[in-house]
């Protein structure tokens, strides 16, 4: 039974419910569930006894940026941080310089991820309309294997520039022919011209200047207006990053009519507030804003009831001394903020042990739904059998503090530092292959080279 691998002693929790079963895992995919895998005679035994078994995490939205000449995080040490928090795969956005707008660069990017990863990527399309970009070049990124096409509502940066009206209905139009979900950052341009503006002639830099430039309503309208493009097209909406209670119920109503939606938060959405943001400064500045601590109250029934389909990260990396510049003018610092290795931790701690969700929806929303959505599935994002055999070792009753040292991204910070969560990434397995372990030492937790990671085509099997 050669580089066969056998889990053994621990429960088995998916998307669908939980079973006390072994596993043995051989040429990278899940072989079999047993009643005794002590028995089958493995080359590897791992002992889960008292842990979780849950199918790879997976976080669709991680801005890990390469190519780029000043390299702030990579696939490198990106996929270092995503294995240490039992994330598996990972669908990387096209920031990067250059942005990825066509199938050439999105088959560089590639490249670059079979060279450099650990844990698997998929690859998120850039949509612009600038520098000449057509509808023809989305159709060759969707054939190159894109998992999703992106843009911004609002302006972002130079490199990535937002698309109109005429520009959305122009992609919705594409994404409902080839079925990739269009991605979007749902903030209304105007809307936020108009409140940066407002800060700036009011002389205000302070934190709280921030979250009043773009507040909920910012978010809200420009969810009504790619619905109601998304309705007309039949195009597969996802909306990224929701913070705005105002969009969800939107979303939820859009849903009861039938219209193809789909959409995501995060934790920092969720578990972190405007005194965050007060504290922290430059440290706690992403886009949308931290919200005040009624509207995290408000946005949380809709994760509870199914509306929020699920929830990544939006990694970001960033210097501790860009963001330091906030610390004098908020809007000095970047937007964005680190986030991969926590994601488990603090949406279990959130969802599953301070708000009381059934464990099994849970592992819907950090793997069995982006699967699904981003056409992973049912290669991954379950624990079935002929799927890749992709495991987080997890320890439900672990509680552990954040602390710096404890992260394995580039930058050495995180907004979550000092918070005490519930729930601990013991080991991360990746097509059969162990790739963290946590009984380790610092970096030495990471047990798999630069390059062992793969690139994932929309829809392979």
């Amino acid at each position: 039974m050669a580089g066969s691998v056998a889990v053994i002693g621990g429960t088995l929790v998916t998307g669908e419910g939980r079973a006390r079963a072994d596993l043995l895992l051989r040429d990278g995919r899940i072989a079999a569930w047993l009643a005794d895998g002590k028995a089958v005679g493995a080359d590897e035994q791992v002992d889960a006894t008292g842990l979780w078994v849950l199918p790879g995490g997976i976080d669709v939205h991680t801005h890990f940026e390469e190519p780029d000449p000043n390299l702030l995080e990579g696939f490198e040490t990106g996929s270092h941080a995503a294995a240490a928090g039992g994330v598996t795969t990972v669908v990387e956005m096209p920031q990067a310089h250059p942005t990825t707008t066509t199938s050439g660069l999105l088959r560089a990017k590639a490249a670059i991820v079979e060279r450099s990863a650990i844990v698997d990527v998929a690859l998120w399309a850039g949509v612009t309309f600038a520098a000449g970009q057509t509808e023809a070049d989305l159709e060759a990124m969707a054939g190159a294997g894109a998992a999703a096409f992106k843009s911004f509502m609002a302006s972002s940066s130079p490199f990535f520039p937002a698309v109109d009206t005429a520009g959305l209905l122009r992609a919705m139009r594409v994404a409902a022919a080839t079925g990739l979900p269009y991605g979007l950052h749902a903030e209304d341009d105007a809307l936020l011209r108009y409140g940066i503006g407002r800060m700036r002639e009011a002389n205000r830099g302070d934190p709280l200047a921030h979250a009043e430039s773009r507040p909920p309503v910012v978010e809200t309208v420009a969810v009504a207006a790619a619905l109601v493009l998304a309705e007309e097209t039949g195009a597969p909406l996802h909306v990224c990053h929701v913070a705005s209670a105002g969009a969800l119920r939107l979303i939820a109503e859009a849903k009861r009519r039938g219209v193809r939606v789909t959409c995501e938060t995060c934790p920092q959405y969720l578990v972190l507030d405007t005194e965050d943001l007060e504290r922290r400064r430059g440290f706690a500045r992403c886009a949308p804003a931290l919200r005040p601590s009624e509207e995290v109250e408000a946005i949380w029934p809709f994760v509870l009831d199914g509306t929020v389909d699920l929830i990544c990260s939006d990694h970001c990396g960033f210097t501790p001394e860009s963001k330091r510049l906030g610390d004098e003018d908020i809007f000095a610092a970047p937007l964005g903020l680190p986030g991969v290795q926590t994601l488990l931790s603090a949406s279990y701690t959130g969802a599953v042990v301070e708000r009381g969700m059934a464990p099994e929806r849970w592992v819907r929303l950090v793997s069995t739904r982006p699967a699904e959505i981003f056409g992973l599935a049912p290669r991954k994002g379950s624990l079935a059998i002929g799927t890749d055999a992709d495991l987080t070792l997890f320890d439900p009753d672990r509680r552990w503090t954040v602390t710096v040292d404890d992260h394995l991204h580039r930058q050495p910070w995180s907004p979550y530092e000092g918070k005490s969560l519930q729930g601990r990434v013991v080991r991360t397995i990746r097509r059969g292959q162990t790739i963290f372990d946590d009984g380790k030492a610092g970096a030495e937790r990471i047990v798999a080279p630069p390059g062992s990671g793969r690139f994932v085509p929309r829809g392979a099997t």
